[in-house]
């Protein structure tokens, strides 16, 4: 199960400071592969709940040597 995002904070070397971006919520997904998990947003109920352009799939990447 996923949730919604709040604000967005950018943490660098000069300090913290408020930003914007177009993500509004996540969701993990297990699938075959990165493809598989993008084919099962086709379609989805989302697209006329919600407003926005559609939904970005990431892979989560093992951590370096670990």
């Amino acid at each position: 199960m996923g949730s919604p995002l709040g604000k967005t904070l950018l943490a660098n070397r000069d300090g913290v400071t408020p930003m914007a971006n177009a993500v509004a919520a996540y969701v993990i997904v297990e699938a075959e592969s990165h493809t598989a998990a993008a084919r099962m947003f086709e379609d989805h109920p989302h697209f006329s709940i919600f407003p926005g352009t559609g939904v970005e799939i990431m892979e989560c990447l093992p951590m370096p040597g670990a």
